[in-house]
């Protein structure tokens, strides 16, 4: 009888252990960013950024808005967004969500660094990238 108490006492803290575990590495991997739409148009509304279209490509000489949309982000987190055209990095954007739990930050890329070739974006967050999007840029 004292084995199978102590078998059941072990399987028990193996068990608990393990999810334990589990549920710290899973909340090592969330992601804030619900959606975002890089285009030559600012959305600040989430109807508004929910029903937009992501663009195939921009425009050289336009500026480019990327609007994002967090969630599960408590008011003052930083976000840090870089700007890369044709590989080098254009610009690094940081700013700190304005509302609590969820809300809209546009970070823009102004149309002077817009030229033709490729156009990357990356949204990230202490060091880890939680989005990243590539676009061409047509001549005008």
């Amino acid at each position: 009888m004292n084995q199978m108490k102590k078998f059941k006492i072990s399987s028990f803290l193996l068990v608990s252990l393990t999810v334990l575990a589990l549920a710290l590495i899973g909340c090592g991997e969330s992601n804030t960013v619900s959606s975002f739409i890089i285009s030559n148009q600012r959305y600040t509304e989430r109807s508004d950024l929910e029903s937009a279209k992501q663009p195939e490509q921009l425009t050289a000489g336009r500026d480019v808005y990327a609007s994002v949309y967090f969630i599960e982000s408590p008011r003052g987190m930083e976000y840090t967004a870089k700007w890369f055209v044709n590989g080098n990095e254009a610009k690094i954007d940081m700013q700190k969500m304005p509302t609590d739990r969820n809300g809209i930050i546009v970070f823009s890329l102004e149309g002077n660094k817009v030229i033709a070739g490729t156009l990357r974006f990356e949204i990230s967050y202490d060091g880890d990238i939680l989005a990243s999007k590539e676009l061409v840029i047509a001549e005008e």
